[in-house]
């Protein structure tokens, strides 16, 4: 018979002061940084849209760890990895506003040879989408989908891949080790985030490739504001500023979104990107 251990029945009662402690800071800090929502749904949805972002980038260092210093691989274009090939990107698929089983295929996400992330996060494919992210094309609602698969992309900057033969901006470091040179810290390098509904289709995030063309747009799902994971592992909600960032779903594919000079969400992204 294997012997009570002390304190058992105190950890089945509830929390303990520690964690409440914890719960309460994250709870006060998002009010600190998020802009209001409509209701507790809103409030709800941003905190699990945080988590799993924070479960990404949580998996994206340990791979790192775990590979002497590699960054996980990051690909565009609808890449796909044969059966014997020696790519390990963290995720594939092309969405679109289709009916193409891409949308919802859920083995892009959770299974090894297509998502080297997969063992760090498990078989439960929802940590890659935020909840406001619930929009479907009358062609895909028909057919009874509850959604598409993925919200979240991985910076550019970070990964071997094949980045280079897509809208590269030249100035941008491509990163591919720890080890590699980089001229921003960090701290202020971001590395997932939640894309628009428009502009998500690989999983890889491209940044503006002029001082007019933001080439990805990101998401502005939590009124008018996206999550971002930093390559330190904290998170930021980014506001954003300009119309062009602030734009509607219209259920079309929509990239490359000029915008005046000086944009200053254009260049809040370009300061968050790591340079040559």
């Amino acid at each position: 018979m294997r012997p009570e251990q002390p304190g058992a029945d105190e950890d089945r009662r509830g929390f303990t002061r520690l964690e409440l402690l914890v719960l309460l800071t994250v709870l006060a800090l998002l009010v600190a940084v998020a802009p209001p929502v409509r209701g507790g749904a809103g409030v709800a949805k941003s905190l699990v849209c945080m988590e799993n972002l924070r479960r990404l980038s949580a998996a994206w260092m340990l791979y790192a760890d775990e590979n002497n210093g590699q960054f996980v691989g990051n690909y565009h274009g609808g890449f796909n990895p044969l059966a014997s090939a020696t790519e390990r990107p963290w995720a594939v698929g092309w969405l679109d506003w289709g009916t193409s089983s891409d949308n919802t295929n859920v083995l892009y996400l959770t299974t090894l040879r297509y998502a080297a992330l997969s063992p760090y996060l498990g078989p439960d494919a929802s940590v890659y989408k935020c909840p406001a992210d619930d929009y479907l094309s009358p062609a895909q609602a028909a057919r009874g989908w509850s959604g598409r698969v993925r919200t979240y992309s991985l910076s550019v900057v970070f990964g071997e891949g094949n980045a280079e033969t897509g809208p590269f901006n030249l100035q941008t470091a491509h990163l591919r080790r720890r080890s590699d040179p980089i001229r921003l810290s960090p701290q202020a390098a971001f590395v997932f985030l939640d894309e628009h509904p428009d502009s998500v289709n690989d999983p890889l995030f491209f940044v503006p490739n002029s001082p007019q063309n933001i080439v990805d747009v990101p998401g502005s799902h939590h009124e008018g504001a996206a999550w971002f994971t930093f390559a330190d592992g904290h998170l930021e909600l980014r506001r954003w500023e300009s119309p062009e960032l602030r734009r509607p779903v219209r259920l079309r594919s929509d990239v490359n979104v000029f915008v005046a000079p000086g944009n200053p969400d254009l260049q809040w992204l370009l300061d968050h990107t790591p340079q040559r």
